[in-house]
């Protein structure tokens, strides 16, 4: 089968392209795959092995919205693709659609979060995407009925390797050394993009409350992209910069997991929370805000809470919960049963009989 996935953000090392990069990795041996950006991050790029046959498609739609349309479907006219995945976060997914409608592709449409910036364009565009779409799906409930109301529409959920997050006692030693984390102190981590979703400020307020009475048993150590200058502005003039080690977003995630004891994760809202999820099935005890869908929760061990930083700070300090939850209640993100799922319906979205419908 020939598939064209479309991630309408930078290829990053982050949510959209790391659900792309997994299905990637999965589907690449016995389909062709070809992936359009608008740029491609070279550490993301390393993470996923490409096949001879894939190309990798630099294309901006924010630049110029109708000479992207114009690019993307001379595009899928001329590599005559079976499927086109088109992966955002609003209605502005019907510039995809548009481009491509009418190629002979199948058009999925798949929705990632629950808000997004380009509110007008996304009113205006958001029937005219539904009503050609082939196919609607969304990361979660709550990203799908945010999007397509009540609409029908699939769940795809955001497969990992699994196996790949799981505790490594060496990788937890390397990185605390390399850091000069000693053992008795308790790791806080948190991996995201630094923006106003993520909401990093709010671990700033957390590391106040407990600095005049646990400074020295607790560190923060943040991993994400964007720029993190306004951040580390805040930290110095709250005056906890020691208390943070704020890193940029690398290939190697799964490594820190192991390293750290708690997983923070206060987003302001959330399509799902990736991040969150692979932070449990590294065993960590997970808190997150009661803004992120309870569809992340894997373990027993994630709490969900408002943003209260006394609360979250109560958490915190349940030492006697920090040891490691190695009992999984779900493998619904195992990128193996994600990858079947979503073969399947490729090929019935292309009327291609599979050992299901036989």
């Amino acid at each position: 089968m020939k598939i064209l996935e479309v991630c309408t953000i930078d290829f990053g090392l982050n949510g959209i392209p790391a659900h792309i990069r997994n299905y990637y990795n999965s589907l690449k041996k016995e389909n062709h795959v070809d992936i359009v950006a608008p740029n491609f991050n070279k550490k993301m790029l390393k993470t996923m092995p490409l096949e001879n046959h894939t190309r990798l498609y630099s294309i901006n739609r924010r630049e110029n919205p109708i000479k992207y349309i114009v690019l993307l479907r001379k595009l899928v006219l001329k590599n005559k693709y079976d499927i086109i995945h088109v992966h955002g976060n609003s209605g502005t997914m019907g510039l995809e659609v548009l481009a491509c409608k009418n190629s002979g592709a199948k058009i999925f449409v798949h929705t990632h979060n629950t808000q997004w910036s380009a509110k007008i364009l996304s009113f205006l565009l958001k029937n005219f995407m539904i009503k050609n779409a082939d196919m609607l799906c969304a990361a979660s409930e709550e990203a799908g009925h945010k999007l397509y109301g009540n609409r029908n529409f699939v769940i795809i959920n955001n497969g990992i390797e699994t196996e790949n997050f799981k505790f490594n006692s060496k990788s937890r030693k390397r990185i605390r050394n390399k850091f000069n984390v000693s053992d008795d102190v308790i790791l806080l981590g948190h991996v995201g993009r630094f923006n106003y979703q993520k909401n990093q400020d709010f671990l700033i307020e957390i590391a106040k409350k407990i600095k005049f009475k646990n400074k020295d048993k607790y560190h923060f150590m943040l991993i994400g992209e964007d720029d993190k200058t306004k951040f580390i502005e805040k930290l110095q003039l709250e005056n906890v910069e020691d208390m943070f080690t704020v890193l940029d977003a690398t290939d190697r995630i799964n490594e820190f997991y192991s390293a750290f004891d708690i997983f923070l994760f206060p987003s302001l809202f959330e399509g799902l929370g990736m991040a969150a999820i692979e932070a449990q099935y590294a065993g960590l005890k997970t808190i997150v805000s009661n803004k992120v869908p309870q569809a992340v929760r894997v373990t027993n061990s994630i709490t969900f809470l408002p943003l209260n930083v006394d609360k979250w700070v109560k958490e915190i300090k349940k030492e006697s919960d920090i040891e490691r939850n190695t009992k999984i209640i779900s493998s619904k993100y195992d990128i193996k049963t994600c990858s079947k799922k979503l073969m399947y319906l490729y090929t019935k979205a292309c009327n291609i009989k599979t050992k299901k419908d036989v």
